[in-house]
This record gives C-alpha cells, structure tokens and sequence, in this order.
C-alpha cells in the first residue's frame, strides 16, 4: 500500500483542536467534514471538556481513543505542532494534514521551521501535508477535511497546488462552471509530502484523468520532472508557476521561458495566467485528440473568419489544407477568389442542414486537426435551433469542433446547452483559436516525450576522467575559474577544434617571439575575463580585451601596451594571467555562433545558443534547453534562434551546418551532464565555409554541483556479458536511438513469446509504444538490452518502479536463438543487483501459468510463487535490505 493511501482514502479521522467557535480552522474543518457528509469514523479532540462537537465525540485526549486511526487532521497553534506529532506517533497514525498557518513570515524562517517538522517527521515515521495547507479534498469519498468555502462535485481531474490562495480561486471558478475534481489538495510549505509525491500517487490511479498543478518554488527539480514526466504519459497535465521572483540566468536577458522549457520536457502544458490555467483547464478536459496541427474554419461572415485568420497567424497556427474537396466548397462557399478555400465563408441565412452538410464534409478531409465554426446571429439564423442539431454531431466529430457563438442575448441558450453537453464554445473568434492553440502545444509536449533521436553524443570514461581529475585541481587551488589552458583543453576533449592559439604568461615572453604569423588577434587574459557571461545588458560595458589585425610587430606592442592600461582603468582588481595570439581566422563568408552552459537556481543547467558577435546580438537572440540533449532536441533549438534565420540565407549547405552545430551543442549538453560542477561555459565558435567550427574563445567557472533535471543516460551501468558459447555481448540500459533495433527483436519472436510477454496476442508495434519502450526515464525505470558489436538486441530486460510500494516489478524476454545458453539467467540477475542498488524492498511479476520456462526461471533466481485460478502465477523475490550493490 502506498504510504499516502491514508491521505486519500482514510476509514477514520481525528480533529485536533475541533470546536464550534465561530470563525476557528477548528469549527471551519468540523462544519466541512460533517457537511460532506463523510459516513466512516470521525472524533474530534479538544482540551476542553466537550462530549461532542457539531454531533461529532468529543475527547479531551489521544490516548482515550481505542480504535485505530488513519489520518490526523491537526487545527493547532505553531507551538503545539511537536507534541501533538509525538501524540500521533504513540498512536502509530502514519498521516497528518497540517492546516497550522502563519508559522513564519519570513522564508528564512519558513525554511528552518519546515526542516524541523520535516526532521520530526522522519524520526517519527509519519508523513505530513503541510504546514499552511488547505486541506485536502476527495468529492467521491464525501471527504472535506479543509477549511475551504466550498466543496465540488466529484470529477477524474486532480488539483494539487502550494498556495491555499490559488487553490480557492480555482474551487470557486470551477464550482462556478459546474466542473469537479478528483482529489483538491494543496500542500502548502510542503516541509514534507510534496507536489512530486502526490503526482505520483496520481498517476497511478486510473480514476484520474488530468492534473492541475499550482507551483511557487521547486525544491526539488529532478523529483518533480521525474513525476511529471510519468504522470503526462497517460494524463493531462496542466501547470503554472506562481513563486517569487526568480534570480535570471547569467548570460540570460531573463527567466521568462525557464519554466516553460522545465514543463514541455515534462511534457506538462505551462499557463502563463490564472486565466490561462482555468482556460486551459476546461479545454484539456473537453479535448479530443489532436493528430494535426492544422485547423479549418467556418463562419456565416468574412469579418469574424479573418478575425480567427489573424489571430492564428499572430499565434503561428496552421490553417488545413482544403483542397481535396474544394469543387463541392465551390457551390456552398463566398470569396474564394479572395480567400480561398479555407477560412470557409457560408451564406448568413444558411440552413442548419447546410451546416451539418459541410461540417460533415470537412470532418472527413485528411491531415486535419480540428475545426471551428463562428456563429453570427442575424434575423435569418437561429442558433438555438443550430445548436441542438449540432450537438450530436458533434460528439461523434472524428474531430474536434470548436464553437464560436457570437454575441449575448441571441445565443445564449445555445452557449447554455453545449456547456450541458461538455462542448467546448467560445465568446470570440480569438479565443477560440487560442484554445486551438493550447491544443497543438499540448500535442507538441507529447510528441516530444516520443521522438526518436537518429544519433547521440558520446565521450570515452577516461577522457571525462580527465577533466574531473582538472576541475579538482583547480578546486584545489581555491579557483572558481579555469584558465585559458584549462578551459581550451576541456573543449578539445570534447572534440571541438580550437584556433591554434599561442599563449605567453608575460610580456616578455610575448615579445620575445616578433617573427609571429602575421595578421594575429591578440587577447588580453585576465581573471574576470575567464568568467563566462562577463558582461550586463548594455553592450558598451562590455570590454573584450582583444585588438584583431594586428599586422606586424610593433601593432602587436601598441596593442599590448593600450591593452593593459585599459585593463587598469577598467578591471583594476583583477590579475592579469597573460596574453593569448591567435592568427586571424574570420572572413568575410564565415558566421559566428555563441554556445554553452548556464545555470537557473531553481531547474539547474540550460544549454544556450544564438547568434556570435556583438553583446546585443549574442543577448537578443540567446536560446536555451535543458540537458541531455539528443539531435531533435539541439536542432529544435537551432530552429528557434534568429541565428537559424542568418544561416539559411548565407549556407550553400545548410543541412551540413546544422549538423555541426547540432553535434557541438550535443558535446556542451555532454559537458553538463557529465560535470554538474561546471556551472558556466561560454563558446564562441566560426562556422568556416567548408562546414566546420572553429572556437575562437572559451571561458568555464566552476560552482556547487548542481545536475540537470532530467536524470541522463547512466552509461555507468554498461557492462560485458559473456555466453556459455563464448559469445560475448554489451548489457546497457536502452537509449531512446534503440527503437528500430527494438522493432526488428519483437519482430523476430514466437506468436507466443509475444502472448507470454504481453498477456495477448500482438501483430505489430506503434512507433508511440515503442518510443515510450524506449524513451524511459532512468529515475523510474530501467531496461536493459543486450547487443552485439552491430547494436542488434539479443535479449531484454525491463523494470518499473513502484514508487507507492518500493516493490519493483520486471519483465524478459530472449532471442529464440539464445535459447539454452544461460542468457535468460545471466539478465535476471543483473535486474537483481539493479533492483538491490535501487533498495527496493522486492522483485515481483505476473507470469502467465503456461509460460513454464520463465517461472523455471524465476525459481532457479529464487523467486516464490503463487498461481491462481484465473492463469497467472505471482513470483515474488524478498531482498535484503543491507544488500550492497554490484553494479
């Protein structure tokens, strides 16, 4: 059982500090729980000596309480929160709702006080909502155990947010619209159960389907996209963040998108506003799938269609391609000459079988997205009559139809029956085509959970072992910075070339060479100068330190020597380290790029690129992801800067270039999953017109370790294998490039390999299904794939973890051409020792009771099993909670 089930689904409930004065969170929490109606145990505890309370027993302690309880719901003073815990403790209630508010204004404060609750609560074994919570709320359950003001209806959407205000505008917005939730729960100063904790709990529960999310701060960025990320493969997720302001990113103009990139990783929707969330809220419940992004419209006027055409053209929304049926629009369609075919302009007296015809007709159109229909009332329409026809329809729509009913007192009834039926209607044209909008953004964040990368980016460990071994040596010498050396040596172990560059620790060395290549660039080092991103908004503040064509000896002296006084005047704190020449390299037909790593406070690393040159131009067009980066993500990345634009019209190649930047941008990605401890990079590179990159100049500093997010490839988890036959095979976790490989291994099984692995009969595998095969997150899941030299797989395999149990269930499946080889054994016990590393307290799975190899198989691991009536045998491996890892 999971350890919040008793959170959300308690048989009993006991009120701490329950009474029946006005205006107390006691006599508030009492009134609600009583008024829901919650029909299982509930006592109510006060130090007075009341024998009840609003009907409810009343005792004055804990300990005259025989039964057992579930869930505490404590209404109590800050100063009382430790005793009361204790209490509950000694009573062995596991849960505790914490509606205490106020215990610290100051988020210093909060921090240190939710620590201790938190530490307490680990000592005790207990887990807590709150402090600051609301409450939480199960509509099914009957179940109010909040101070809120109102109670909804039961729904399949889940709310779980931080701030109790935001929380009570949204109930009473939904209440309002006659929308119910699942769950309502908001966790408040969390200083212990989390917003990740319950997603968790969530995405397990089948009634759910969406999951409305309020954030202010994220404590813990990996956990949080590692719920996520589960929880948006099979709901919909809809997210906004409401926290203080946020520090913005060295080399950042500002923090605007680093939420929204945190989410679409997660594949989570990000709202921008509250009416954006309570927007997208209604229209993620209402959807249908969306397979296209383009949209058809139909309107009764030309004013109102070109009102959504520009609206979707302002939003960079596609309009569908109408052509395959443009000789029947000819006859029901005006201002084709003008328009086209697309928006559909009709008659304004036209008939409601004129509608239903012609939506019937573009419903069947290929490559389609969705529809919207703009409805202008007049003398000749009516749209109640409309509407009613329209309503079936509809709902059997292969597509979704968005309804636009124009004006007030005419369509009200209309708007009124379609909100009956949970049909999705707007009030404007605008709106109407945001929501589409909101819809294809959704489908992106899906699609890029799904998307086969064609290639990644690699390092050996001994060179990554290198730069380890430099970054502690410059630790060692109390630096935050590498030096120009260091911080080229960094990059060319990440298979970037570098201008050959000459460097001299002093101007004696310096002139001591005046037969120098001519023309150089020469480069004044010095320590601020080694800091990435050295430079503010304003571009005149920025002081390169460099003079470029230098064409002799003496312009080099003349340059040294203005260099350094310009370096006193305006750097006079900072240690000059010495002078780096460069010959000149840049010409005419050669673009420069910017690239490299920064660091967000809250999310961790981002990879930024952009256009090179001018501080104005690297900070206008400065784009960002988060690590690791596989090929779609870097050229996505590329697309999205005006840099792009510049490359476009100046390549003879383009589709090489973008290669080379998508391979270096993949190497910076590298750089940060590899060196959390690298907290900035900044690269700037010459695209040269044979399709290299050249660097030109790189600063790193170092900072605390901070990892990225989303938990990277574990190639610490590769290792040989070898067969009885001497064959000898990779075992590795499997990479998201492995799905065509995948495909071919099911392809070649047994129909009944097939029915043992999947518990039925398969034919063929989905590109969505093996891509979430494949695509795993290794915070959650692990599958490994045994391979030849060629990267054919040869065995599998996979285990999920159960996050509400910590018990880890797994699954494997074997070429037929390994049969009897020991193979089956030798990736059943390094599932064992991955499951032992992970701590799980146990290794389960369903074996079908005829698949007599595998439950031999289990029993030679030493798994017990049980078989049932219904043709599945259980086996189950208890692991020892010392064990230590092996692998």
């Amino acid at each position: 059982m999971s350890a919040l089930a008793t959170f959300f689904n308690p048989d009993s409930i006991v009120v701490f500090g329950a009474s029946e004065r006005e205006g107390s969170m006691g006599a508030l929490v009492m009134k609600n729980i009583v008024a829901a109606g919650y029909d299982k145990t509930l006592i109510a505890i006060n130090l007075k000596p009341y024998s009840q309370v609003f009907g409810v027993p009343c005792y004055q302690s804990l300990a005259k309480i025989k039964q057992p309880i579930d869930l505490a719901i404590i209404c109590l003073p800050a100063e009382n929160i430790s005793k009361v815990l204790k209490q509950i403790a000694k009573k062995r209630i596991r849960s505790a709702v914490l509606l205490t508010g106020g215990i610290s204004r100051q988020k210093g404060a909060t921090r240190a006080a939710n620590q201790g609750i938190r530490d307490l609560a680990i000592k005790l074994g207990i887990r807590i909502i709150g402090p600051n919570s609301m409450g939480v709320m199960i509509p099914a359950l009957k179940i109010n155990a909040s101070f809120a003001h109102l109670f909804p209806s039961a729904g399949t959407t889940a709310f779980v947010g931080q701030s109790a205000a935001m929380g009570s505008a949204l109930l009473d917005w939904a209440v309002g619209r006659g929308i119910g939730f699942s769950h309502f729960i908001t966790v408040g100063a969390a200083a212990d159960v989390e917003i990740a904790d319950i997603v968790d709990y969530l995405a397990a529960d089948r009634r759910v389907k969406s999951i409305l999310l309020n954030i202010e701060t994220l404590p813990d960025a990996r956990r949080l996209m590692t719920a996520l990320r589960a929880a948006s493969r099979t709901k919909k997720v809809l997210a906004i963040r409401s926290g203080l302001k946020d520090p913005v990113p060295a080399g950042l103009k500002s923090r605007d998108r680093v939420d929204y990139r945190f989410f679409r990783r997660a594949g989570v929707l990000e709202a921008e506003s509250m009416d954006g969330l309570f927007n997208g809220f209604e229209i993620l419940n209402r959807m249908k799938p969306l397979f296209f992004e383009s949209l058809a419209i139909i309107s009764n006027g030309l004013g109102t269609s070109m009102l959504a055409l520009n609206r979707l053209v302002q939003l960079k929304g596609q309009l569908a391609d109408m052509s395959s049926i443009k000789d029947a629009l000819k006859d029901v369609t005006w201002y084709q000459d003008e328009i086209g075919f697309n928006p559909m302009v009709v008659a304004p007296n036209t008939s409601t079988e004129g509608y239903r015809s012609l939506l019937q007709m573009v419903d069947k159109v290929k490559g389609l997205g969705a529809i919207m229909l703009v409805v202008t009332p007049n003398h000749r329409s009516h749209p109640m009559r409309l509407a009613e026809s329209l309503v079936p329809l509809i709902k059997s729509s292969r597509h979704m139809v968005l309804t636009c009913w124009l004006g007030i007192e005419s369509v009200r009834e209309a708007r009124e029956l379609f909100d009956r039926h949970n049909l999705l209607n707007f009030d404007s044209p605008s709106e109407a085509v945001e929501a589409f909008m909101i819809m294809v953004h959704h489908e992106r964040n899906q699609t890029s959970l799904r998307e086969t990368p064609p290639q990644s980016f690699s390092i050996q460990a001994s060179n990554k072992a290198t730069v380890e071994s430099l970054i502690h040596s410059v630790k060692q010498q109390n630096r935050e910075y590498m030096t120009w050396i260091e911080a080229r040596t960094v990059l060319e172990i990440y298979g970037f070339n570098l201008v050959g560059s000459n460097f001299y620790t002093s101007q004696k060395q310096l002139f001591a060479e005046p037969n120098q290549a001519y023309p150089v660039s020469l480069r004044l080092v010095h320590e601020a100068y080694c800091y990435p991103f050295a430079y503010d908004d304003n571009p005149r503040t920025r002081w390169r330190g460099v003079v470029i064509s230098i064409n002799d000896f003496n312009e080099l002296k003349d340059a040294t020597h203005q260099l350094l006084s310009d370096q006193k005047n305006l750097f006079p704190g900072s240690k000059v380290l010495g002078f780096g020449v460069q010959p000149m390299r840049r010409k005419m037909d050669s673009l420069v790029f910017s690239m490299g790593l920064t660091r967000d406070s809250l999310v961790g690393p981002l990879v930024v690129f952009g256009e090179g040159g001018s501080t104005a131009d690297i900070l206008a067009d400065r784009r960002f992801g988060l690590p690791p980066l596989n090929s779609n993500h870097t050229r996505k990345l590329i697309y999205r800067s005006h840099a792009y634009s510049v490359l476009s019209e100046r390549s003879d190649n383009p589709e090489k270039d973008i290669e080379e930047l998508s391979t270096a941008l993949m190497a910076v990605s590298q750089i940060a999953i590899d060196h959390p401890s690298i907290e900035g990079l900044e690269v700037n590179l010459l695209l040269l017109p044979d399709h290299s990159l050249l660097v030109l100049g790189v600063a790193i500093n170092l900072g605390k370790s901070f990892p990225s997010p989303i938990v990277p490839y574990p190639i610490h988890l590769e290792e040989s294998m070898t067969l009885k036959d001497g064959q000898e095979l990779v075992l590795r976790p499997i990479r998201a490039e492995d799905e065509a490989e995948l495909k071919l291994f099911f392809e070649r099984m047994t129909a009944e390999a097939l029915r043992f692995r999947f518990f039925g009969s398969r034919l063929n595998f989905e590109h969505r299904e093996l891509a979430a095969m494949c695509q795993i997150d290794y915070g959650r899941e692990m599958a490994f794939v045994a391979v030849d030299q060629y990267q054919r797989i040869w065995g599998e395999v996979r285990t999920w973890k159960d996050v509400n149990t910590n018990e880890i269930e797994f699954a494997v499946m074997v070429d037929p051409e390994m049969q009897g080889k020991g193979f089956g054994s030798q990736l059943m016990q390094r599932m064992i020792r991955y499951s032992e590393n992970e701590k799980a307290t146990a290794i389960v799975a369903e074996i079908m009771s005829d698949n007599e190899p595998m439950l031999r198989l289990a029993r030679h691991c030493g798994f017990e099993q049980v078989c049932q009536d219904d043709g599945v045998c259980m086996v189950k491996l208890e692991l020892k909670k010392d064990a230590v890892s092996t692998g």
